[in-house]
């Protein structure tokens, strides 16, 4: 038809006409209830079961009489650490309830939330929504190196606290923060790890197509940024306007323009800060040193004739992260006291604190021209040319030849070059070069030129030590000084661990992709936040990604969204369904909330409680909505109920829960007496069976995990636990809020077959061979799987079966196995 003489419409003309017509994004937000601001509302004492009882009062039903005591510290013991709770726990419950109900229930809500096992509980759902990983998946399953780091961190926050609006400013702008949180014991910088979110996802090695890459990583990014924080799905919004929320395609690109102006880093701890007070120290002494130059008169000549393509530290913005590099450039005729010598032209050193610090320094975002780019280098380091903020050549650098090198130009100035065909084809594409001090060593850097033909590098860089005897007479003078620098260099401590985080690099906007397509590309679209919660009134810096801001803006209580989806996942964890049960959309395609004034109410009470998660989940379980039996009021008819509230969405009672995948596993530990409580560290290989095979398989780890819960248990994307799998465990391709809750064979199938339960089961018969009395070890038995005794009919059944089995060691076994297999221990009531 074409060829015939039919007209072929303009893509970007025939979009923007369409979406003319039909995108109305001040119209979408004043018609959806989740972008108002929060609506007053009670938050009386018993707020909760007001109106909780308010909805059920409409609907004519009753709600459920008080759990069974032992029944509820099962399940607050579950909910809030993820573990069961032992006899000695269980005896004195029941004991100390019979006196005082109220404050017993509240003393040991207050026992659980202070325990450190909190953390690993709420870490793990947590984890779900950043689709934490500890390797990046695609084909050969590379690393994520130190992914561990963010894991405990977020297990640590959790456990002290953490303001929630603080927790997600330490997500999204960790490294920016003048002030960051700082780990109570060795002062390392807490914030910065938080940052590392960002790069959990995915990530494919050798792409052909390096920017469309790029544009599906950040796609991963944005998704999981605004599901987690937001509630919204912004990432519906890349290829058009949103087609349901008030969500613009520009709005999208905006955001997208923040992580293009951020970069992937690995930190350097500083235990105990003695690495900052180092350099204090000699900054200090500098200071002092480079007084001796205000009475000389002597002016600093600036490089002339810099042609294009020629980056210096006195005509570009450099990026330099970790100590090695200082925070900017140190100036011609600076004196540099730990190496006693006088700077001729401007230059970044990683030795101007001494030869053990680690550092990268990254240049300006620059567009590749050619085959090559050159450095003008002196020293030891690593250099990499990060193409469309690809990473993954470290791994394999198939298709990326020649984009990394190893500088060893010992004491001498001279021109490196990177360059290959690989290179070559990636022309016209964005670029940064990476200059990695890893100590021992240095490097200095005077220049890049991204052009393929060098220029004359003396000419331009004139020298500023005239005449040299004054350099020397100077650095004679300064012997003590630079020797005092000298001896702090040698005292400072390597780094302590290595943090996968980001820092800022150029500043950049992005623009719209038409159709989603990186090479159909339409407007500029300054970096801001989303139109309908603030856009712009908070604009990025000049000079910085923007990050910062954008945290600012969404934790404000301008916006509605952030409370609101904190206080409803807190619910959704508690109840086995959120007021708003679609837990990650907040948008018209979501489910609306049950009870709007509850909602509001929890997410005030979150903000009015300065954020302190702790506190809100504390009034949640406190409430008697919570501490409800599962079973319904008697006055209330099975017909009326199936009627009126089949789903239990009114909470007529307590819903009745599976654990999740691993609960059970760490239950199975704990009851067997096999559980490791320590905290935090590297995570334990998974164990590998013989059907996990594949590229990149891992080495196995212990059947058992090492007696260590199922969050310090290695996350390989390509090599899922089974057992965890069959039980929902979701796999961390995209953020997860809301899991997955099937009955499926493969579940049974497991309780029965896996290696692990039979073993654990052998173990836990072993724990209890101690007890002589049979009955005593069968109520035991039954108290660590379910916290309640058996009753006469099983005790009787199981007291026939165990003494009429020819062998007693395996009939124990086999009814810890069976016990395992009952619906009640994987069930909360």
């Amino acid at each position: 038809l074409v060829k015939t003489g039919a007209a072929w419409p303009a893509e970007e003309a025939s979009a923007t006409k369409s979406n003319a017509s039909t995108f109305d994004l001040a119209k979408r937000k004043s018609e959806h209830w989740s972008w108002k601001p929060l609506a007053p509302a009670p938050r009386t004492a018993g707020f909760i079961d007001n109106l909780i009882g308010e909805k059920l009062k409409e609907a004519k039903l009753l709600p459920a009489p008080h759990a069974e005591p032992v029944t509820l510290l099962r399940r607050l013991t579950f909910d809030l650490t993820g573990l069961p709770p032992t006899v000695e726990e269980i005896e004195r419950f029941e004991k100390d309830v019979v006196t005082d109900l109220e404050s017993t229930i509240e003393s040991t809500v207050n026992r659980l939330l202070d325990s450190p096992h909190f953390g690993e509980r709420w870490g793990r759902h947590w984890l779900d929504l950043m689709r934490y990983a500890e390797s990046h998946g695609h084909e050969f399953d590379y690393p994520i190196h130190n992914a561990h780091h963010y894991r405990d961190y977020v297990i640590r926050a959790l456990n002290s606290d953490v303001p929630y609006d603080q927790f997600v400013t330490e997500h999204i702008a960790g490294d920016l923060l003048p002030k960051p949180r700082l780990h109570p014991e060795n002062q390392t910088n807490e914030s910065i790890i938080a940052t590392g979110f960002w790069y959990l996802g995915e990530a494919t090695h050798s792409p052909t197509d390096v920017r469309g890459d790029e544009a599906i990583r950040i796609d991963n990014m944005i998704d999981t940024f605004s599901k987690s924080f937001l509630g919204l799905s912004v990432a519906c919004a890349r290829c058009h306007d949103h087609k349901f929320d008030a969500i613009s395609t520009e709005d999208y690109y905006a955001l997208t323009g923040y992580l293009q102006s951020t970069r992937r880093n690995e930190h350097k701890q500083d235990s105990g800060k003695k690495i900052a007070r180092g350099i204090e120290e000699i900054e200090k002494i500098a200071a002092s040193g480079n007084e001796n130059f205000k009475d000389l008169g002597t002016q600093v000549t600036l490089p002339k004739n810099v042609p294009e393509g020629l980056l210096l530290p006195t005509n570009s913005d450099w990026f330099p992260s970790g100590q090695a590099f200082g925070d900017s450039s140190i100036p011609a005729l600076t004196w540099i006291p730990v190496k006693n010598s006088i700077t001729e032209q401007a230059v970044y050193d990683s030795g101007r604190y001494g030869e053990k610090l680690h550092g990268a320094l990254r240049t300006p975002t620059f567009t590749i021209n050619g085959d090559r780019v050159h450095l003008y280098v002196k020293g030891t380091a690593q250099v990499r040319l990060t193409i469309e903020g690809h990473f993954m050549q470290v791994f394999n650098g198939l298709l990326f030849g020649g984009t990394r090198k190893d500088i060893k130009t010992g004491d001498k100035w001279q021109w490196v070059t990177l360059n290959s065909k690989d290179i070559a084809q990636k022309s016209g594409q964005r670029a940064y070069l990476e200059i990695i001090d890893s100590g021992p060593g240095t490097i200095e850097v005077k220049a890049v030129c991204t052009t393929r033909d060098l220029p004359n590098i003396e000419e331009i860089l004139p020298s500023n030590l005239h005449p040299k005897p004054l350099a020397k007479q100077i650095t004679g003078k300064l012997n003590d000084l630079a020797k005092a620098a000298k001896k702090i260099s040698d005292s400072i401590p390597n780094p302590s661990a290595t943090i996968l985080s980001v820092t800022d690099g150029t500043p950049e906007n992005d623009y719209v992709h038409i159709r989603g397509s990186h090479k159909n590309l339409g407007k500029e679209v300054p970096r801001r936040f989303l139109t309908a919660l603030g856009g712009d009134a908070i604009a990025p810096p000049e000079n910085a990604s923007g990050r910062l801001e954008l945290a600012e803006q969404v934790v404000s209580q301008k916006n509605p969204l952030t409370a609101r989806v904190a206080a409803n996942r807190i619910w959704h964890h508690l109840f086995g369904r959120g007021i708003v049960p679609t837990v990650d959309d907040f948008g018209p395609m979501g489910i609306a909330p049950s009870n709007p004034k509850l909602l509001d109410s929890l997410a005030a009470s979150l903000i009015e409680g300065k954020w302190s998660q702790k506190n809100l989940i504390r009034q949640i379980v406190l409430s008697k909505t919570y501490r409800q039996s599962a079973t319904p009021h008697t006055d209330l008819s099975l017909s009326y109920l199936a009627d009126t509230d089949p789903e239990n969405i009114l909470l007529h009672k307590a819903p009745v829960r599976r654990l999740q995948a691993e609960a059970i596993r760490d239950s199975m530990l704990a009851i067997s007496g096999r559980l490791d409580p320590k905290l935090y560290g590297n995570s334990v290989p998974v164990y590998l069976n013989s059907f996990m095979q594949g590229r990149g398989r891992p080495k196995s780890g212990p059947l058992d995990g090492a007696g260590r819960r199922s969050i310090y248990t290695s996350i390989r994307r390509n090599f899922l636990p089974p057992m965890m799998l069959a039980f929902d465990m979701p796999s961390p391709f995209s953020s997860v809020a809301r899991r997955t809750v099937s009955n499926v064979p493969a579940q049974a199938l497991t309780l029965m077959n896996d290696p692990f339960v039979v073993s654990e089961s052998k173990r836990w018969a072993d724990s209890t061979a101690k007890i002589k009395d049979t009955k005593t070890r069968i109520k035991t038995m039954f108290l660590q799987a379910s916290a309640r005794r058996p009753s006469p009919e099983q005790m009787k059944t199981t007291l026939a079966w165990i003494e009429s089995h020819p062998s007693q060691k395996t009939a124990w076994e086999d009814f810890a196995h069976s016990v395992w297999n009952t619906k009640e221990f994987i069930f909360l009531n």
